[in-house]
């Protein structure tokens, strides 16, 4: 049984490898004038992870009630937006989360660690006062 969902693990990374994934800014869900705190999910083209994230996260985030007040958006690792982030280390692993208040880093998910994971230490790295 195990080696049955090894390999349909296997095939699905496979055909996720296949489509290209391009990171750019994702203006639909980019941060709103007023919002100061804000989610960064850094990324890099045809990133494996990058694109399970965008499949398997964005989507769950983006319509819960936390979005509408701590906006996400996407961001290539080589954009000159990173350089102007006040950084608490290196990104060396994509997809970063990134929990940023004012262009400063309040804490970061790094890597790809699914669903469960992510909103649950996100439920750690956001202030209280955030829905």
């Amino acid at each position: 049984m195990s080696r049955l969902v090894r390999v349909v693990a296997a095939l699905c990374l496979c055909a996720l490898a296949s489509a290209p994934v391009r990171a750019v800014v994702d203006l639909e869900t980019s941060a709103l004038p007023d919002s100061r705190l804000e989610i960064l999910v850094v990324e890099i083209d045809n990133c494996i992870y990058c694109g399970l994230f965008r499949r398997d996260v964005a989507p769950t985030y983006k319509i819960s009630r936390r979005a509408k007040t701590v906006p996400m958006r996407f961001i290539d690792i080589n954009a000159p937006d990173v350089d102007r982030l006040n950084l608490t280390a290196p990104i060396d692993s994509v997809p970063t989360v990134l929990v940023v208040e004012n262009g400063r880093e309040l804490g970061r998910i790094a890597g790809y660690v699914g669903p469960e994971i992510f909103f649950h230490s996100l439920g750690r790295l956001l202030p209280d006062s955030s829905p």
